[in-house]
């Protein structure tokens, strides 16, 4: 037998309604794991004595093992962590441990697109700005950021890229997310057409990536557009 596409359209009906949880997923750890990113990229370049090695140890782990990894620890080893500092986490929402789970890891790949961003800025533009009395927020936000992040863009277009795929294991603790729907799909209906809805899944997750790469190229096109029309006003 073949598969059967009109099936698959009505599984993209049913799971579509997971789509809103997953964006905000996606949303949340996206946006903070470029905070932490940008944290964790200043103390290394900074090379702070206690904060760096401890940077660079956390960039090493969390870039050498998978998220599935990542969302297991968090989920039951930050509750026994907590215990031990008298915080009782075992009611916590489930959201917020994957969330933490996917920010620290997005967070460590991150830092590593902005850290050699920043140092691609020639020191003479370090100086001169600070010659001329700019403040540190003045200098990143008028000299810094308007190089870095073309050279960085590129690299954190394919991590949200990256963290759209990387949801997809949030069903391993119960959340009901495009795949925790999908496998609830197929367990209601005892496995049948599991190829259909496999396939309707994955059209979701390449409409959603699509997406989210289209909205990145936007915003690369519109830094572009911003730094050229500086350089014709300097």
């Amino acid at each position: 037998m073949g598969i059967d596409f009109s099936y698959v359209l009505k599984i993209i009906d049913r799971i579509s309604g997971a789509i809103p949880y997953t964006l905000f997923i996606i949303v949340i750890s996206g946006s903070f794991g470029i905070l932490l990113a940008a944290g964790i990229a200043a103390v290394r370049i900074k090379k702070w004595k206690v904060l760096s090695p401890l940077a660079n140890i956390y960039v090493s782990f969390f870039r050498s093992t998978p998220p599935l990894i990542h969302i297991f620890l968090v989920y039951y080893g930050l509750p026994l962590i907590l215990r031990e500092f008298g915080i009782n986490a075992d009611d916590w929402s489930k959201t917020l441990y994957v969330s933490l789970a996917l920010i620290l890891f997005n967070g460590a790949y991150m830092s590593e697109y902005l850290r050699p961003a920043y140092l691609a800025v020639e020191q003479g533009q370090h100086d001169a700005a600070d010659s001329i009395g700019m403040t540190g927020f003045t200098k990143l936000r008028r000299i810094i950021l308007p190089q870095m992040l073309p050279i960085a863009w590129p690299n954190l277009e394919n991590a949200f890229v990256e963290l759209v795929k990387d949801t997809s294991v949030l069903f391993v603790i119960g959340l009901t997310d495009i795949m925790g729907m999908a496998k609830k799909i197929i367990s209601n209906d005892y496995g049948v057409k599991k190829l259909e809805v496999y396939l309707a899944a994955a059209v979701i997750y390449w409409c959603i990536t699509f997406a989210v790469s289209k909205l990145c190229q936007l915003f690369e096109k519109k830094i572009t557009i911003g730094n050229q029309t500086e350089k014709r006003v300097g």
